[in-house]
């Protein structure tokens, strides 16, 4: 009875996420002035993408501020090159860290207080922008619109099975964030594609009001908003606003990105009923699954089983499918079957193993 009633739940918050996916809000059309914040720390490799992309974008009132934090490689003489040609960008250099203080939520909040703009709009130095980015962001902020988070997607740069899955499975919670969003109970959102008016930042606190100890930048300064505030989040579906950034290409990396996430994940779990119930149900079902040895031993359990197996796969298909079409990413529904065995021990002993694991910041 309980694997029935688990199935149902399940099946109902994949259709009614799917629901979520379809909606599409209103555009506005205020063009007010833009800064791009961007945290970058020995990022020499990754810097002129970004920059390049950044630097031709089609909105015309816009800054790009880019925080070098401490960097120890060509990062520093890169960006004064790139600033003596490009007006646009400015560049502002950390020295050291506050005791305590998490790097990348410092360095974030200094940017912040050299930006002019009254939208700030925040991306990762590892990604590549598309042109029409700003300007799709910008109109997803309706007035009463404090956040806009956004698509971002992995590549598989190696085209190994390791990148392929977890390229799906980001793409997975991708497809959940942004029905949840679309519905009015925002669960997150990603630090490489999001956006805060400023007003909606400061009477949140902003990065500086962040605990000492803080991880999320991302999921705890949405969470700040959404209880501080009543502006509302929005999820920006423009193609055009889609961003890019490359897989994890180890197991090694992969657990200890992970894992910070799940540190970060706690810190607002509580204070969000709606990710709280979304992530409970899915670890609770797949939670069941994984005893499946146990469910083989009775004939009605293993009928249970066969149904709970097949209400699954038809659940992920018609909420991924349609997510897979929206966020133009059809391609990666091959790794499905792969992705829906390995999710199942992926979520029930992730979260077990992060409580006795350290991690590194990057």
């Amino acid at each position: 009875m309980l694997l029935k009633i688990v199935l149902a739940c399940y099946i109902a918050l994949r259709t009614v996420l799917t629901y979520g996916l379809l909606r599409r809000a209103p555009r506005s059309a205020a063009q007010p002035p833009v800064s791009v914040v961007v945290a970058a720390r020995d990022e020499a490799a990754s810097l002129p993408a970004l920059l390049n992309s950044l630097l031709r974008q089609t909105y015309a009132d816009y800054e790009v501020i880019v925080v070098d934090d401490r960097s120890s490689d060509a990062t520093p003489a890169m960006l004064a090159d790139y600033q003596r040609h490009n007006k646009r960008l400015h560049v502002v250099r950390i020295a050291d860290v506050p005791a305590g203080r998490t790097p990348k939520m410092h360095a974030l909040a200094q940017g912040v207080a050299a930006a002019s703009g009254a939208l700030l709009l925040f991306t990762d130095a590892d990604c590549v922008i598309p042109p029409g980015w700003i300007a799709g962001i910008v109109a997803c902020f309706e007035p009463d619109v404090g956040v806009v988070t956004g698509y971002v997607g992995l590549r598989a740069r190696h085209n190994t099975w390791l990148e392929h899955v977890q390229a799906l499975d980001y793409f997975a919670m991708m497809a959940t964030t942004a029905g949840a969003t679309k519905l009015g109970q925002p669960i997150g959102g990603s630090g490489a594609n999001i956006a805060y008016r400023r007003a909606a930042y400061e009477q949140a606190g902003g990065f500086a009001d962040m605990p000492l100890s803080a991880v999320s930048d991302d999921m705890l300064l949405l969470q700040h908003v959404l209880d501080r505030t009543s502006w509302r989040t929005a999820f920006c579906d423009d193609p055009g606003t889609f961003i890019m950034t490359d897989a994890e290409p180890t197991l090694r990396q992969l657990l200890n990105q992970r894992v910070r996430w799940m540190a970060g994940g706690r810190e607002v779990l509580q204070h969000n009923p709606a990710l709280l119930i979304t992530s409970s149900l899915i670890g609770t079902f797949n939670g069941i699954l994984l005893g499946f040895p146990l469910l083989l031993v009775r004939r009605d359990l293993r009928r249970a089983l066969l149904y709970a197996v097949i209400g699954r796969a038809f659940a992920d298909a018609l909420h991924l499918g349609v997510a897979a079409v929206l966020f133009r990413r059809v391609a990666l529904l091959r790794y499905l079957p792969l992705w829906s065995i390995v999710q199942i021990p992926y979520t029930v002993l992730l979260p077990l193993y992060s409580l006795s694991r350290r991690w590194s910041w990057k």
